[in-house]
C-alpha cells in the first residue's frame, strides 16, 4: 500500500523564501539583548509588557508601584526624576488595568516632586484626564483635594500648624487650578464631575477650621473659570457648609453661655479674639478640656471671619470696587480666567437663588447671612430685587412642609432687611410695612372671621405668625422715623392695627415674647392699640421657626464692611422708661423691680443705644448683658433678635 504524504511539510526553496520567521526572531533577539544587558526597559515597554501578560515586566510593574508608596521619603532628587520620567511621557499607554500605577502617581505630594520635572508631571496629569475617561474623575478628585491646605494638628493641645510655607502652598494651588481649567477647556462635558469631586473633597467636620477656610477660598477662585452650568451649585456647596458651621458655632456659644465658658466671658469683657488666641498659643502645654474647647471655638470664629471677608472681597472684585488692602491680594494675584466670567448682575441673581435654596431653612446662622446685607447695599436695584424676591417667597402658596418653612424664613429675612439695613430708606420701609399689613388683614378676614371656627397656634398658620412677627419687628425699629412724618402717622392710625392684633388668631401670643412686649409698649405710647394683656406670661410653643437674621455681628476683620450698614434700635426718648419696663421682665415670677428699673434707666449702659453716633458693635465684643435683680433681661439695643440672657 502506497504511503500518503499530503500532510507532510514542504521543504522547497520557494516555501523558505515566503516564510521569514527565523529572520524576525533574530532581529527581535538583537533588539532585546542590548536592552537586558545594557539599558533597563523604558516605561512604555514596562506598561506594554505588563498589559501583554509578560511575567518579568509584570513583576517590574508591581515593584515600581510599591516604590511609589515611599516616593516622598526619598532624599535624593535623581532617583525621583529617573522614575517619573519613565512614565510621565506615556499617558497614552495608560488604561483601566494600570489603575494602581495611576492612583499612586496621582497621590504623590506635589511639593515632593523635583521642580525640574513638575511641569512635565502637570502635563501628564492633564493628558491623563483628557485621553482616558476612566481616569477623569480620579484626576479631578486628586487635584481638587490639593486645594485643601496641608496642615499638622496636635490632638493633645489642639494647635494647628501649616506644613508648607505660604509661597509653596500657593504654588500647589496654582498648579491645581491650572489642571482643572485646562481639562475643562478641552473636556467641557466633565463639568458635573468637577462639582461631584468638589463636594467629595470638602474637609470633614472634624478637620481644623483653617483647612476648611483654605478650601473655601479656592472654591471661590474656581468661579473664575468654571462654566455657568455649575456655578450656582458650587456656591451652594460653599454656603451649605458655612451655614452648618455657623449654626454649630451658635449652638456652642449657647452652651457656653449656660455653662459660663471662659471664652464667652472673654468676649463680654471686650478682650479681642486675637488676644485670646495669643494667650492660648503661648501656653501650649495646657491641655484641659476647657482650654481645648476654647481654642476650637476661637479657630471657628477666625475661620468664619476669614471666609466672610473673602466673600465680600470676591463681590467687590466682581463689582469692580477696587480697594487697596491686604484682603484682595489672593484674588488680584490669581491669573486663571475662563472664557465667560459671570457678570455682576448675574452673580447677584445667583446669590439670590442660593439664599432661597440654602439660607432660608438655616434657622440658627449668625454671621453668614450678612453677606446678603452687604451685597444688597451696592446698588439700589439690588436692594429692591432682594426685597421683592423675599416677599414673593413669603406669600408663595406652599406645596410641602419644607415650602412653608422657607416662606417663614423669607419673612424673617425681609423683616431683617427692612429693620436693620441702614440703606433701606424710610419711604421704602413704610411701603413694605403697609404691604405686609395689608396681607395680614386679608388673611385675618379670610381665616379669622369666626372665632368659634378658629384654633390659634396651629402650624398651618405658621406663615401668618412669621409675617406678623416681621410686621411687629419692623414697626418697632422704624416707628421713630414714621411718627416724625405726620402723613405716615395718619396712615398708620388708619390701618386699624387692632383688627389683626385682637383677631382670633392671636398673633402677639405666638410670636417672640420680647418682640411682642416692645411692640405693645410702643403702640400703647402712640395710642394705636392696647394689647399688653394678650401677651402670655409663660412661654408658648411657636408654630413657626424663630429666625432673626442680622442679629449682631462680632467678627473682627469683616466687621469693617458690615457694621456701617447696620441700623441699631433707637426709640423715642419719651418711650425709654416704658420700653425698659416692658423688656426687663421676669417670666418665671412676673416680678418687676422698680428700684432696679430706675437704676437701669439712669445708667449710661442702659441709655447708650439712644445715641445715634454710637456704633453699637464698633469693637465687636462689647458686654451685652447687665444685672437687673434676678430677672431674665433682654437688651433690645444690643440684640435686635431680642434674645434672653439669664443673669
Amino acid at each position: 500500500m502506497k504511503r500518503s504524504t499530503a500532510s507532510a511539510p514542504s521543504l522547497s526553496p520557494k516555501r523558505e523564501l515566503d516564510n521569514p520567521p527565523k529572520k524576525v526572531k533574530l532581529e527581535e533577539a538583537e533588539d532585546v539583548k542590548p536592552s537586558t544587558a545594557d539599558t533597563p526597559p523604558s516605561g512604555r515597554e514596562i506598561i506594554e509588557g505588563y498589559l501583554k501578560g509578560d511575567v518579568p515586566m509584570g513583576v517590574l510593574y508591581r515593584k515600581i508601584c510599591n516604590a511609589l508608596e515611599t516616593f516622598e521619603q526619598w532624599e535624593s532628587e535623581l532617583p525621583k526624576i529617573q522614575l517619573l520620567e519613565q512614565f510621565i511621557g506615556h499617558a497614552d499607554t495608560m488604561e483601566t488595568r494600570t489603575n494602581v500605577l495611576v492612583t499612586r502617581l496621582l497621590a504623590l505630594r506635589w511639593d515632593k516632586i523635583p521642580s525640574s520635572i513638575i511641569g512635565k508631571f502637570r502635563t501628564f496629569v492633564c493628558e491623563l484626564a483628557i485621553r482616558h475617561l476612566c481616569f477623569t474623575e480620579d484626576v479631578y478628585l486628586s487635584v481638587i483635594q490639593k486645594l485643601v491646605p496641608q496642615y499638622e494638628a496636635n490632638q493633645e493641645t489642639g494647635i494647628v500648624k501649616m506644613v508648607l510655607t505660604e509661597e509653596k502652598q500657593n504654588e500647589v494651588y496654582e498648579m491645581a487650578h491650572y489642571i482643572i481649567s485646562s481639562v475643562l477647556r478641552c473636556f467641557p462635558l466633565s463639568a458635573k464631575t468637577v462639582l461631584k469631586c468638589a463636594k467629595r473633597a470638602m474637609p470633614h467636620f472634624t478637620c481644623p477650621a483653617v483647612a476648611v477656610g483654605g478650601f473655601m477660598r479656592n472654591l471661590m477662585l474656581m468661579q473664575k473659570y468654571i462654566p455657568a452650568s455649575i456655578a450656582k451649585d458650587v456656591w451652594e456647596t460653599i454656603f451649605e457648609r458655612l451655614a452648618r458651621d455657623d449654626a454649630h458655632n451658635w449652638r456652642c456659644e449657647q452652651n457656653e453661655e449656660d455653662n459660663k465658658s471662659p471664652r464667652l466671658f472673654a468676649l463680654n469683657e471686650e478682650i479681642l479674639i486675637e488676644d485670646v488666641v495669643e494667650s492660648t498659643n503661648s501656653s501650649e502645654d495646657v491641655t484641659t478640656p476647657e482650654v481645648l474647647e476654647q481654642r476650637k471655638g476661637e479657630q471657628t470664629l477666625q475661620y468664619l471671619d476669614s471666609v466672610c471677608t473673602d466673600l465680600i472681597t470676591f463681590i467687590q472684585d466682581a463689582e469692580g470696587i477696587s480697594e487697596e488692602n491686604a484682603h484682595q491680594k489672593w484674588l488680584k494675584s490669581f491669573k486663571i480666567h475662563g472664557d465667560h466670567v459671570m457678570a455682576p448682575e448675574k452673580l447677584f441673581d445667583t446669590f439670590l437663588e442660593v439664599l432661597e435654596s440654602t439660607m432660608l431653612n438655616a434657622t440658627h446662622t449668625q454671621y453668614v447671612s450678612f453677606i446678603w446685607l452687604y451685597f444688597g447695599s451696592l446698588k439700589s436695584e439690588y436692594e429692591m430685587k432682594v426685597l421683592e424676591h423675599l416677599w414673593a417667597i413669603t406669600i408663595r402658596m406652599p406645596r410641602a412642609p419644607a415650602d412653608a418653612r422657607k416662606s417663614q424664613g423669607a419673612a424673617a429675612y425681609l423683616a431683617a432687611f427692612l429693620a436693620r439695613a441702614k440703606y433701606v430708606k424710610k419711604s421704602t420701609a413704610f411701603t413694605w410695612l403697609e404691604e405686609i399689613y395689608t396681607w395680614l388683614r386679608h388673611y385675618v378676614d379670610q381665616f379669622g372671621s369666626g372665632s368659634s371656627q378658629i384654633l390659634p397656634g396651629l402650624q398651618r398658620h405658621g406663615t401668618f405668625y412669621s409675617i406678623s412677627q416681621a410686621f411687629f419687628l419692623v414697626f418697632a425699629f422704624r416707628y421713630k422715623e414714621f411718627v416724625k412724618d405726620q402723613e405716615m402717622l395718619e396712615k398708620i392710625r388708619g390701618w386699624g392695627v387692632g383688627r389683626v392684633v385682637h383677631s382670633p388668631l392671636e398673633p402677639l401670643r405666638y410670636v417672640s415674647k420680647p418682640v411682642a412686649r416692645c411692640f405693645s409698649a410702643i403702640t400703647r405710647s402712640l395710642q394705636l392699640v392696647y394689647c399688653n394683656h394678650v401677651i402670655p406670661i409663660e412661654e408658648v410653643q411657636r408654630p413657626f421657626d424663630d429666625m432673626f437674621p442680622f442679629d449682631g455681628f462680632h467678627l473682627k476683620v469683616s466687621s469693617q464692611f458690615i457694621i456701617p450698614l447696620m441700623r441699631k434700635f433707637s426709640p423715642l426718648a419719651e418711650d425709654l422708661s416704658t420700653l425698659t419696663k416692658a423688656l426687663c421682665w421676669n417670666a418665671a415670677t412676673a416680678d418687676k423691680s422698680e428700684k432696679t428699673l430706675e437704676a437701669v434707666a439712669s445708667s449710661s449702659e442702659g441709655l447708650d443705644f439712644l445715641d445715634e453716633d454710637d456704633v453699637l458693635m464698633g469693637t465687636g465684643y462689647r458686654d451685652r448683658t447687665f444685672s437687673c435683680g434676678q430677672s431674665s433681661l433682654n437688651i433690645y439695643s444690643a440684640t435686635p433678635g431680642l434674645k434672653s440672657f439669664n443673669v
